[in-house]
């Protein structure tokens, strides 16, 4: 019973439904007609199905030809469909927005759903308006209901009843005009990179980088994405709305930055960069889904451009005379994306009658601004003129004066030079005359002690402080006052320790490989590295036997390697109870050469230390 009812309730509502809409009537002749104006809408902020708002009696006429909502996300659409005529009448349903994320179409009240938009992947997509095929068989009507839905982007298109062949070939007039337009930014971009590395200027770069985000959200704007991208970039794209806003904003105020030159003028530069920050906190914030709040960015969008106008304003009037084309270029924009804004916003709908009027705007932007670039160069041509002017006039009275003072300056220098080597070597002379009074107070104090615990002491002594003053003997020997020759400093080194510490009847061979020279004191450091070591290789590794001391130092990969080696015996290493003389050679290699040093103490001893210059 209840059931029948049921039935008998939904009968009533389609005959009621039938007395009181008001039915469009279509023929073949109709080349373009509005259908919003011809509606019943209703905005679906709750989500109600279909059959709950035809309960309700939600629908309500809409009288305009253009539906834009700006912050609504959601609205159904009903109109009627009638064929008086006998023959069958073929039409496409067009909507102008190619933004449009879901729109689904009910033939009747029980009919399949028929999806398009952004959301759904079209297998034959070819034209910048998605559209629907309609078809009235002779003496027939039709009710049609239509849900539009976005969540990325503001709600706003028309609905036109067309001829298929006449939409279908002002599609692909659109299309090819597009197309033109965003070869011809791609090439201003082209030319704005080209003139960035070439002119070495920043603010040309930043051009590029805002031409290239303009022509990313044009080719999404006027419908390009959708027919040559794939679905998986279409959906990608249809959820970073914000950012390609958040994008342009930036790459203009950078390029603004640089072009304007606001670090010259304090305040206008911390306000733009003010806008750098609220741009880029708004873009990671409002890009959430849980945050996501298009019409923010929008309402930044439009502070910015009207700062950005006025900051050209105010560069100009502070002497920046490039701001003149700025604010002619930018001015053009400005109408463009004014309308933007107020169609993004909802308060008005103007931009959907020129789609691609931004990229009119930006080609006139661009070939001004290219203007501006042509007018930079010529200022500074000017100012580069006034300058070498003035400065050939200034070498001409200052040449002979110049020449004077070289000369008398050379000469002074010659003397100064020949005063710091005689100076040089004086002080060499005197340190080692030094050395050598201190080395025989030593040995006049060492002769009258018998302990030969303390002899050994003061022969290592005698040995560092010689090791120092072989160093200024060569000085003085040597014209060169900058660098020792290691080969014959160490060769003479080894001798003395030879002599002072292995005796006359030494059985130990001594061999060197050494090819460097070094300055004074990396040479001091190596002489008293060196004298450690092999005195220690001297006294412990051989036990009186016979054997063999290899020294090499070479630069190898920039690098100087000295490497010290014995084939004695070898001995445990304890670091807690290293003698004085490898703590000397550690704080030498590690704190005064920045080198490091690797020991082998096994079977026999080898050093190696890295160090650089």
């Amino acid at each position: 019973m209840g059931s029948y009812i049921f039935k008998l309730y939904l009968l009533l509502l389609f005959v009621s439904a039938e007395l009181f809409a008001t039915s469009i009537t279509v023929d073949s002749t109709i080349d373009k007609l509005s259908l919003l104006e011809h509606s019943e809408v209703v905005f679906n902020n709750n989500s109600l199905e279909l059959q709950e708002l035809l309960n309700q009696n939600l629908f309500k006429p809409y009288s305009k030809a253009h539906f834009n909502s700006g912050t609504s996300n959601s609205v159904w659409i009903k109109f009627n469909l009638k064929n008086s005529s006998n023959s069958t009448v073929e039409k496409v349903l067009v909507f102008s927005s190619p933004l449009l994320e879901s729109i689904t179409l009910y033939k009747g009240l029980n009919s399949q759903p028929i999806l398009r938009g952004l959301s759904f992947k079209q297998t034959q997509h070819h034209t910048l308006s998605y559209y629907y095929d309609i078809l009235l068989a002779p003496q027939s009507k039709m009710d049609y209901y239509i849900k539009v839905e976005t969540y990325y982007t503001p709600l706003s298109f028309s609905m036109n009843l067309e001829d298929k062949n006449l939409f279908l070939k002002e599609d692909r007039d659109k299309q090819f005009i597009n197309i033109l337009l965003i070869g011809m930014l791609v090439a201003l971009m082209l030319y704005a990179l080209v003139l960035a590395f070439y002119a070495k200027d920043r603010s040309y770069f930043y051009y590029a980088l805002y031409l290239f985000f303009i022509i990313y959200q044009q080719f999404t704007y006027v419908g390009l994405t959708q027919i040559y991208l794939p679905f998986d970039f279409i959906v990608f794209d249809m959820k970073s709305a914000i950012f390609k806003i958040a994008m342009l904003m930036l790459s203009s105020a950078l390029f603004a930055m640089s072009f304007l030159k606001t670090k010259d003028i304090t305040w206008l530069h911390r306000f733009y960069k003010g806008f750098l920050l609220l741009i880029t906190l708004e873009m990671f914030i409002f890009s959430l889904p849980e945050f996501y709040n298009i019409q923010v960015i929008i309402i930044t969008g439009a502070m910015f451009i009207i700062f950005n106008i006025m900051a050209g304003v105010i560069a100009y009037k502070n002497g920046h005379k490039e701001a003149r084309l700025f604010i002619v270029g930018f001015g053009t924009v400005f109408i463009s994306y004014s309308l933007m804004i107020i169609d993004g916003l909802g308060l008005a709908s103007v931009i959907h009658h020129f789609p691609n009027l931004l990229m009119w705007c930006s080609v006139i932007e661009a070939l001004v601004l290219s203007l501006a670039f042509t007018d930079r160069y010529k200022l500074l041509q000017e100012a580069k003129e006034k300058i070498d002017k003035k400065l050939l006039e200034n070498l001409k009275n200052r040449e002979k004066i110049v020449k004077n003072e070289v000369t008398k300056k050379t000469l002074l220098l010659n003397q100064a030079l020949k005063s710091k080597e005689l100076l040089l070597k004086e002080l060499h002379h005197r340190i080692k005359n030094n050395l050598q009074i201190i080395l025989s107070m030593i040995r006049l104090q060492r002769d009258k002690i018998d302990d030969k615990y303390v002899v050994d002491k003061f022969v290592r002594l005698e040995n560092r402080i010689n090791a120092i003053a072989k160093t200024y003997n060569l000085l003085l020997l040597d014209d060169n006052l900058e660098a020792i020759d290691m080969q014959e400093y160490i060769n003479a080194l080894l001798f003395d320790l030879g002599v002072s510490v292995c005796g006359v009847d030494c059985k130990v061979e001594v061999k060197t490989d050494i090819s460097a020279e070094l300055p004074l004191r990396e040479s001091i450091y190596i002489g008293i590295i060196i004298n450690e070591l092999v005195t220690n290789a001297y006294k412990y590794a051989f036990n009186g036997e016979k054997g063999e001391i290899f020294i090499s130092l070479n630069e190898r990969d920039g690098k100087f390697v000295l490497v010290v080696r014995d084939n004695g015996e070898g001995f445990i290493y304890d670091k807690k109870n290293k003698s004085l003389g490898l703590k000397l050679i550690h704080s030498l290699v590690i704190q005064q050469l920045k080198g490091e040093i690797e020991m082998i103490t096994k079977n026999l001893t080898q050093y190696t230390i890295r160090f650089s210059l």
